[in-house]
Order: structure tokens, then C-alpha cells, then sequence
């Protein structure tokens, strides 16, 4: 015959009072059938729920990943726009028409003005000369002068000797000009632009990233040369600015007739 009744006696470890409760057979039956169906729940959420909440997780990491190397890509992208601005300019600069490409009909010259480089200013303007010589050939602003304008100075080096960028940048220009001959050109961020003609060979590549101090190209006397020697400009701004005013120790070295 099946009890009627279960009675649980609790009896506790000290000398406190024992304590007895009483259930009926079908209230007993219904904590049975409650304690199942959770564990049975916790058992089919650890088996069911628990990979669909690793796979949203690793889905939000790529996700998270994907969002990620878009940005990259779209930052690099601006970048190359710039740079391809840039190279306009130098171009305009030069007198000459090295690439004719279309750049596309975004609004360029603002992104240069509302996201200009970062860069830091102190490593980013002319701040090293870019070779040890004599100066053989001052800046000519004077339009008026017999001679034609010359917006640099040339310093006589041996044939061969590194040239070093005068300041962090990037290069916007590293090629072959009539005038100028194999050509770097640098953009140091903050409006400056440096220039370095009249090279033998060249040690960057166009839109590459050079730190102050690296080798960039070597002495030589390619284009309208007389002879070894670095044709170096200083730009600020669009405007050229005279590098015996940053290097004053080049006056030391001046061999120029006025």
C-alpha cells in the first residue's frame, strides 16, 4: 500500500529543536516533476543556447574586426587622394605634366584643409641639412636679376654622397624632370615642402614614408647640371623660402658671386 503522506525530519547538528514537515503523496510528486523540468531546462540551454552565444560572440569579434580594417582601408584611401593632390602641385610647381590621371570628382583640395597630416611638428619641418658642401648658388627671387629665378640653393658635393631628408615626411614626388633632373620631393606636413635635385640615383620610391635623416637618393648631376652638386628648396605655405634662413651655418660655406 503507498503512503499517503511523506514527513521529512530535520534534525540539526547542536542541540536545537528537531524540525519535521509533512507533505502529501501529490505535493510531492509536483516538486519531483519541478526539480526535473529545471534541470532538464538548464541542461537543454548548456546544449542548445550555449553555441548560439559563442557564434553571436565570435560574429560581433569579426564584425568588430571587419568595421576595423575598413577604416584602415578608408584612411588609406584618403591618404592616397592626398597624396595624389599633392603630386599635382609639385607638378604645377615643376612646369611639368608627369601624370595625367583622373583623381575623381571629390572636392580634394578640402580634405587637405579640413584633415591635414599629422604630423609632429618638430621632426616634420627642415631641420637637417641634407648634405655637408659648398654653397655654389644662392636663391634668386628677384625676378628682375640677369640671371632666371632660382628658388633654392646649390650645394657642390662629391659625386655619389648620400643625401638625407631633412626633415620626417612623405614623398610625393621621385623621379626624372628636365629641369631638375632625378628629383625627390618631400611633404613634412604643416604647409612644408622641401626639394632635392640633380641626383644620381634615387633611394625612395614615390609616396613612401621617410624619417629625418634617411638616406634618400646620392649626389650627381643629372638634368641641366654643370656638375656634381644638390639643388636644394625650402616651400612654405606655396611660397619658397630662402634655406640660408634655416641653415646658417651654410653661410659659412657660401661660395656664390651676388
Amino acid at each position: 500500500m503507498k503512503p499517503s503522506r511523506y514527513t521529512f525530519l530535520i534534525v540539526p547538528d547542536h542541540d536545537g529543536e528537531n524540525k519535521r514537515y509533512s507533505f502529501s503523496r501529490t505535493t510531492v510528486g509536483a516538486i519531483i516533476i519541478l526539480v526535473i523540468i529545471i534541470f532538464s531546462g538548464m541542461i537543454v540551454s548548456l546544449v542548445v543556447l550555449a553555441p548560439k552565444a559563442f557564434d553571436h560572440q565570435r560574429m560581433e569579434s569579426r564584425y568588430n574586426e571587419l568595421i576595423g580594417e575598413r577604416t584602415k582601408v578608408l584612411e588609406l584611401y584618403r591618404d592616397l587622394e592626398r597624396l595624389k593632390q599633392m603630386e599635382m602641385v609639385v607638378q604645377k610647381a615643376l612646369g611639368t605634366d608627369l601624370d595625367k590621371r583622373k583623381i575623381g570628382d571629390r572636392d580634394l583640395n578640402k580634405i587637405i584643409e579640413n584633415e591635414p597630416l599629422k604630423y609632429g611638428y618638430l621632426d616634420h619641418i627642415p631641420s637637417l641639412m641634407p648634405v655637408k658642401g659648398y654653397v655654389t648658388q644662392k636663391m634668386i627671387e628677384d625676378e628682375n636679376a640677369d640671371n632666371r629665378l632660382h628658388y633654392g640653393v646649390d650645394i657642390a658635393v662629391g659625386s655619389g654622397a648620400p643625401v638625407m631628408a631633412s626633415g620626417g615626411g612623405q614623398v610625393v614626388f621621385a623621379g626624372m624632370t628636365t629641369e631638375l633632373g632625378n628629383l625627390v620631393v618631400i611633404y613634412h606636413g604643416n604647409n612644408y615642402f622641401t626639394y632635392y635635385g640633380h641626383n644620381e640615383l634615387l633611394k625612395v620610391d614615390q609616396y613612401q614614408n621617410v624619417d629625418r635623416g634617411d638616406i634618400i637618393a646620392t649626389i650627381g648631376s643629372s638634368g641641366k647640371s654643370s656638375g656634381p652638386h644638390l639643388h636644394f628648396e625650402i616651400w612654405k605655405e606655396g611660397k619658397a623660402v630662402d634655406p640660408l634662413l634655416y641653415f646658417p651655418e651654410l653661410n659659412k660655406t657660401n661660395m656664390s658671386v651676388d
